[in-house]
C-alpha cells in the first residue's frame, strides 16, 4: 500500500547523513533581537588594528536558537539495493536485510552542530543499523516489486548570527573589542529525523519470464 509523504527533489547532507542533493527553500526577513546568551558566548573579543576596525561590523559563530517546529513527514523511496526487491508470483517474496538509517540536517546556514543538537533535542547526524524483513505474498503469475522507504519527521529551527560593532580599546593597548552584540536572524534551518521504515508492493510492467 502506498502511503503519501512530502515529496522532495532531494536533500543535501550535513556530515555523514545518507541523503543527497538539495532543493530546500528558506528565507525570512532579517530581524534583530537582543540576546544575553549571545553576549555570554561572544563577549568582548580582542583584536588588532583598532583604528581600521573601529565602527565596522563584527560577528560570532552562527547558532540555532529557540524551539524546533514540526513541518510534516517525508518518505524517501530509493531505486537501488537494498531498498528495492523484485520477483515473480505466485509465491512469497523475501526481503530481509540490515539497513543503515539515521538523522540528518538539510539546511544549517552554518550554525554550530552543538547549537543545532541542543535546539532539536537529539543528535542531528546520528546513524545506526536497522534490521527488518518483509515477506509479502504474490498472488498471481505477475512480476512484482517491493520498495522499502525511509520515513522522516521534518523539523525547522531558527538560525541567528550574533552581530556587533568593533570599538577601540580605551586602555591604549592597540586592541579592539566587539560590543553591542545582538542576534540577527539568518533563516530557518531544516532537519530530517528518521522515524520508521515503510514498504509498498506493486506490479511491474509485463516481462518475459
Amino acid at each position: 500500500m502506498k502511503k503519501a509523504g512530502l515529496t522532495l527533489a532531494g536533500v543535501a547532507v550535513l556530515g555523514t547523513a545518507a541523503v543527497v542533493g538539495t532543493t530546500w527553500a528558506s528565507g525570512g526577513d532579517a530581524r534583530s533581537t537582543t540576546s544575553v546568551a549571545a553576549k555570554k558566548e561572544f563577549g568582548a573579543q580582542p583584536g588588532t588594528g583598532s583604528a581600521q576596525k573601529k565602527g565596522q561590523k563584527c560577528t560570532d559563530k552562527r547558532v540555532a536558537r529557540g524551539k524546533r517546529h514540526f513541518a510534516g513527514t517525508w518518505t524517501r523511496w530509493e531505486n537501488q539495493d537494498p531498498w528495492t526487491v523484485s520477483g515473480w508470483g505466485p509465491g512469497t517474496m523475501n526481503a530481509a536485510t540490515s539497513y543503515t538509517v539515521g538523522h540528518t540536517v538539510t539546511i544549517s546556514y552554518g550554525a554550530t552542530a552543538e547549537s543545532i543538537n541542543a535546539t532539536l533535542g537529539y543528535q542531528a547526524n546520528k546513524q545506526w543499523q536497522r534490521s527488518l524483513g518483509y515477506t509479502p505474498t504474490l498472488p498471481e503469475k505477475k512480476h512484482y516489486r517491493l520498495d522499502i522507504g525511509r520515513v522522516y519527521k521534518i523539523y525547522q529551527f531558527d538560525v541567528y548570527e550574533p552581530t556587533g560593532t568593533w570599538m577601540a580599546d580605551l586602555s591604549g593597548m592597540g586592541r579592539s573589542q566587539c560590543v553591542g552584540l545582538r542576534d540577527v536572524y539568518v533563516g530557518k534551518g531544516k532537519a530530517l529525523y528518521f522515524w520508521k521504515l515503510d514498504h509498498r508492493l506493486s506490479v511491474t510492467p509485463k516481462k518475459k519470464r
